[in-house]
């Protein structure tokens, strides 16, 4: 059998160098949680100048040794990247990949303690070079955010709606003035100096816990009063909402910087409100992560 040339071997210093060359959106799946789950991987090198491309193939391979069924760990992905860089030694000295899955998680109602679901989109970004191992993390949450200058407003109208009753101790129906509130989401990007399955959990749960309103899934009658409360007791304008996040991750040890970008979906306005805030944060070299989502 003739063996053809392998072309991708060809040298020429018309080939500039290329900053990352790889794969996108590669079907996949990992163990999360105990589950095994789709995974979205996106994987790659840099190639120095005077080469045509790399061995793609070497790449897929790997994947379906190193990240196929496996657990998701920093071990592992630490051993992916390193291999991925290894089986390109002679043209590449950096290698990156990217994550994308939906993390499972259980909730609870807040005061009927009913068993509820729920998915955050989640990015993990790894890089490995020369310099060391890299890990960023994305996710997204979902919370109600009540304004507090309709708070206010609806507290003017309900005050001057018993002022000019006749009949001051009259009981009303109905309330003169409602605020209003929006769903709205936060989208945080941290780079780490280490992750557990069981950390990024807690992570998610403690930005959570700092907007106190997140969305509920099963509900009953006394969670909904809770939630109620909880809207009003947690008035947040979009700065806000950006700030209690960024307090809640500066306490965080394994957060090394982070990036919190706060939208609010109007109920009032056609646009939404947005705010964003960073600490000691550096995208990725490569593959950044898409400003808002």
């Amino acid at each position: 059998m003739k063996v053809l040339p392998d072309v991708m071997l060809e040298k020429s210093k018309q080939f500039q160098k290329l900053a990352w060359v790889g794969m996108t959106e590669i079907q996949s799946a990992m163990l999360v949680n105990e589950l095994y789950l789709p995974v979205s991987l996106d994987v790659g090198v840099n190639l120095a100048d005077n080469n045509r491309g790399i061995h793609m193939s070497r790449l897929y391979q790997l994947h379906q040794s190193e990240i196929l069924g496996r657990n998701l760990s920093k071990d592992q992905l630490q051993k992916f990247t390193k291999a991925c860089l290894q089986s390109h030694e002679a043209i590449s000295d950096f290698t990156s990949v990217k994550l994308k899955l939906q993390w499972p998680m259980q909730t609870r109602s807040l005061k009927s303690d009913l068993a509820g679901f729920r998915q955050y989109p989640i990015q993990f970004i790894f890089e490995q070079s020369t310099s060391g191992f890299f890990t960023w993390l994305q996710f997204e949450i979902l919370y109600s955010s009540t304004c507090p200058q309709s708070a206010g407003v609806s507290m003017e109208v309900i005050k001057a709606e018993r002022e000019q009753s006749m009949n001051p101790a009259q009981t009303f129906e109905r309330l003169a003035a409602t605020p209003h509130a929006q769903r709205s989401r936060a989208v945080i990007k941290l780079s780490l100096k280490d992750f557990s399955q069981t950390k990024v959990t807690e992570l998610i749960g403690s930005a959570e816990s700092s907007l106190g309103t997140p969305v509920q899934t099963t509900v009953k009658k006394i969670d909904e009063m809770e939630f109620a409360r909880l809207n009003a007791n947690n008035l947040m304008f979009c700065e806000d909402a950006a700030r209690k996040l960024a307090n809640s991750l500066a306490s965080q040890p394994e957060v090394i910087g982070f990036s919190v970008y706060c939208e609010h979906q109007e109920s009032l306005h056609p646009h939404n409100a947005s705010s964003l805030i960073a600490k000691n944060y550096s995208n990725p070299v490569v593959m950044s992560f898409s400003s808002h989502t």
